[in-house]
C-alpha cells in the first residue's frame, strides 16, 4: 500500500482530491490533515498518530490554518525521515509568485490549482502517477 498525505483544508479540495486518487488504483491510501500543526504531529508519529504509515508522497496547500504550508516545509524537511519524500505544493496561489520559494524552502515540485474541475482532477492524478510511478 502507497501513503499519501494531503494537507488541505478545504474540503470541497479534500473531497476532489480523494476521488482523484480512489482513480488512481485500491493501493493507494489517502490520509487528510487540516492544518499545519496536526500535520507535523502525524510525520513525527506524535500519539494520537503513533501507528501511521509514513507517506511516500506528501501534498501541501500554501494556505492552511495555524501554519502555512510554506511555514511547516523546512520542518518536515528537517525530519531524516522525510528529507528525500516528495512534497508537492498544490495551491491557488499564482505559481509565478509562489514557486521559487516553495522550491527554495524544500518543495519537491508546485502545481497550481485550476479553477477548471476536469483540469483540477487530471493535475492531482499527474502528481499521483509521477511521484508514486
Amino acid at each position: 500500500m502507497k501513503e499519501v498525505l494531503l494537507v488541505e483544508d478545504s474540503p470541497a479540495d479534500v473531497y476532489l482530491i480523494q476521488r482523484a486518487v480512489e482513480e488512481c488504483g485500491s493501493e493507494l491510501h489517502l490520509s487528510v490533515m487540516p492544518d499545519g500543526d496536526e500535520v507535523l504531529a502525524f510525520l513525527r508519529k506524535e500519539a494520537p498518530y503513533t501507528q501511521v504509515p509514513s507517506p511516500g508522497l506528501i501534498i501541501l496547500d500554501l494556505r492552511l490554518p495555524k501554519r502555512t504550508g510554506d511555514q511547516i516545509l523546512p520542518e518536515v524537511r528537517g525530519l531524516p525521515a522525510y528529507q528525500a519524500t516528495p512534497i508537492v505544493i498544490l495551491s491557488a496561489a499564482s505559481k509565478e509568485v509562489e514557486e521559487a520559494r516553495c522550491l527554495h524552502r524544500g518543495a519537491t515540485d508546485y502545481v497550481q490549482k485550476s479553477a477548471n474541475f476536469y483540469a483540477y482532477f487530471a493535475a492531482i492524478k499527474d502528481i499521483i502517477g509521477h511521484w508514486l510511478a
